[in-house]
């Protein structure tokens, strides 16, 4: 019998048919993978669940949820009892502007019995949606020190005239504000979390050296409209996780340096100091 020769050219083309076949089907994978509202969710609902229990104790037809949109003051809605629509949605407020802009530049809480006397007041909202805003409280929202959005009050149930907010309404507004502040800050960087995770997952795969990626995760957090301390936290994540990547001694030495920051932390606060990232 004869010698069998393999066809190396067809040897060839079946193997470069395999592997390209195998890429195509790992970028299918990962292009599936999607970790979107997987946090941001039960937040959400907690979040929406919270404000309609609060305009119910204080005695409002509608509540909403503004949030800082920017590093400059800017503001957007994140929810409202009444429902959310696109046009609510793509609303920016400039800094400063309308009635929640101003509490949110003070942190002050301000009550008004109508809008239609208050100059401050920025209509466009209304405008937009249809909606007719007579007598609002809104009150800061603050987690951490840090301003993190604004907590509006709408109107009463029932026909206008509406009677304005009272002194106790604004105090039972504000512990409400204490728990949905919490809550959107928690929400906002669950919020950041999933899009980076699922950022790192698809960059993984395509840059050719983790150095490449290191940069291409600093530069996607550097411009995302994540708020600047939840940007920080973030390039403080992906710093730890290119030491600690190095190897054990530099992974023992990461740890030692953050429990030395805790107990000096710790110290300072037995102290009564004040000391804070």
């Amino acid at each position: 019998m004869s010698e069998q020769v393999p066809d190396t050219e067809n040897e060839r083309s079946r193997s470069a048919g395999t592997t390209k076949s195998f890429a195509a089907q790992v970028s299918e994978v990962v292009n599936r993978i999607d970790v979107a509202n997987s946090l941001t969710v039960p937040l959400r609902r907690a979040i929406d669940d919270l404000l309609q229990l609060a305009a119910t104790s204080v005695g409002a037809a509608v509540a909403s949820v503004l949030v800082r949109h920017g590093d400059d003051g800017g503001l957007k809605f994140l929810t409202a009892t009444s429902g959310v629509s696109e046009e609510l949605l793509a609303l920016r407020l400039p800094p400063g502007a309308g009635i929640a802009g101003l509490v949110f530049s003070t942190t002050q809480p301000m009550a008004v019995a109508d809008v239609s006397n208050e100059g401050s007041f920025w209509s466009e909202a209304d405008e937009r949606t249809g909606f007719k805003t007579i007598t609002l409280l809104a009150t800061p929202l603050r987690a951490n020190g840090e301003m993190v959005g604004v907590l509006e009050f709408v109107n009463r149930p029932g026909d206008p005239p509406y009677p304005p907010f009272t002194p106790a309404e604004m105090d039972r507004g504000s512990r409400f504000a204490d728990a949905i502040a919490r809550l959107v800050d928690a929400f906002e960087i669950a919020q950041l979390v999933e899009s980076l995770f699922d950022y790192s997952i698809k960059a993984s795969m395509s840059s050719t050296a983790p150095a490449d990626l290191e940069n291409d995760l600093r530069e996607w957090i550097e411009h995302s409209q994540a708020a600047a301390e939840h940007r920080d936290l973030m390039l403080l994540w992906v710093s730890l996780r290119e030491i600690i990547a190095r190897g054990g001694a530099e992974r023992e030495f990461c740890r030692d340096l953050l429990q030395m920051i805790a107990r000096f932390m710790k110290a300072r606060s037995g102290a009564g100091g004040n000391f804070g990232f």
